[in-house]
């Protein structure tokens, strides 16, 4: 403003000079007075606007940091519920293992099962929280050059919100429709009155109807699932990448990240050999030699090796609630893939679970 100011004086001036000059008198000297003073003015106001559009960019840069921020906040809470959606799956798959090989006998059930343990009425959700990428969008024809490639990551991570929208809604309809449906049994509305289970209700859950129904929802849970671990990848990766470009800002809380300590990840390295369970459909087999399959290390990641190549990597899963009795996980150290999740257990074996039955591996 105070330049602007100076600017509209000398404009005043250089009018106020020419005013009491004598027309006949005008000299060449004058003449490049003027010309000298009109060069310095346009020099000013292109110097004034040039100020003021850095101060707009600087500010403007300013605020999509804010809003890359507020995108890293919404990571950390998209990371959180891909704890509980991970969680629920990998139980969820446990116990369907467990009904389709028949291990729940007449007393087991007799007992008293759980909401949980009933496995067909129980669905979760994947909450993605976008306000920061919602803030971004509106700025999208001003985005800073530097910040153009993150802003272009940003997006790409948000894109699947319409399919994960369409997973949930899935998901919610499944198990609703199976509940809509065991109302009609007789023996749905008296046993949930009486609170305990009658011979009928137990007999159903030794039909092969009972082990579709849990195979159904089981499927439906795989595709929230596989979604929620695809997006806490790469929204790990992305949460990273801020902090490269902006720093790092605070300490980085312990779930948002795939890798684990050196010192412990070194104890699952070597080769393990299939000694229980079906391989099923989905199953790398590819990766597997002569019924033995190798695990690699490398940059604090375990891999699947494949012809000493590092063929698929692991991904640490670190949770930061442990303790919840819906999902009984247990406690070794859990890492996911693309498709599905390797548990490895003290005694040195490795539970895989690949979107179907599970293996057992002992180490050699």
């Amino acid at each position: 403003m105070l330049l602007l100011k100076f600017l509209t004086n000398r404009f005043k001036s250089i009018g106020s000079r020419f005013k009491k000059q004598d027309k006949k008198s005008t000299t060449s000297s004058t003449v490049f007075l003027a010309v000298t003073e009109l060069f310095m003015v346009v020099l000013g106001i292109l110097l004034a606007l040039y100020i003021d559009r850095w101060n707009s960019t600087k500010s403007f840069e300013k605020q999509f940091e804010s809003t890359l921020r507020i995108v890293q906040q919404n990571i950390e809470s998209d990371i959180n519920s891909s704890d509980n959606v991970i969680a629920h799956f990998h139980a969820r798959d446990s116990l369907r293992h467990d009904i389709m090989m028949n291990k729940f006998d007449r007393e087991y059930y007799e007992k008293g099962i759980s909401y949980w343990q009933q496995a067909i009425v129980y669905y979760d959700q994947f909450q993605i929280t976008d306000d920061g990428y919602n803030l971004l969008l509106e700025m999208k024809d001003e985005v800073p050059e530097k910040y153009a490639e993150i802003f272009v990551k940003v997006k790409d991570l948000y894109k699947n919100i319409p399919t994960i929208d369409e997973f949930n809604k899935n998901f919610k309809e499944v198990i609703w429709g199976i509940h809509n449906e065991l109302t009609y049994s007789h023996w749905f509305w008296l046993d949930a009155y009486y609170d305990k289970p009658s011979k009928e209700q137990i007999d159903f859950y030794f039909t092969p109807y009972y082990k579709a129904l849990v195979q159904k929802v089981l499927n439906a849970s795989n595709l929230i699932e596989s979604m929620a671990k695809r997006h806490r990848i790469e929204a790990i990766n992305l949460y990273n990448e801020i902090n490269n470009l902006l720093g790092k800002k605070r300490e980085i809380p312990k779930n948002v990240t795939y890798v684990l300590n050196d010192s412990i990840s070194k104890n699952y390295i070597g080769k393990y050999k299939f000694i229980e369970g079906n391989m099923g459909t989905w199953f790398p087999k590819h990766l597997v030699e002569d019924s033995v399959l190798e695990i690699g290390f490398k940059d604090s990641s375990l891999y699947v090796m494949k012809n000493e190549k590092y063929a698929k990597q692991l991904y640490f899963f670190n949770r930061l609630k442990t303790r919840n009795p819906n999902y009984p996980l247990k406690k070794n150290h859990v890492f996911i893939s693309s498709q599905g999740y390797y548990e490895f257990y003290k005694n040195g074996k490795l539970r895989i679970g690949a979107a179907g039955p599970e293996t057992i591996w002992q180490r050699q």
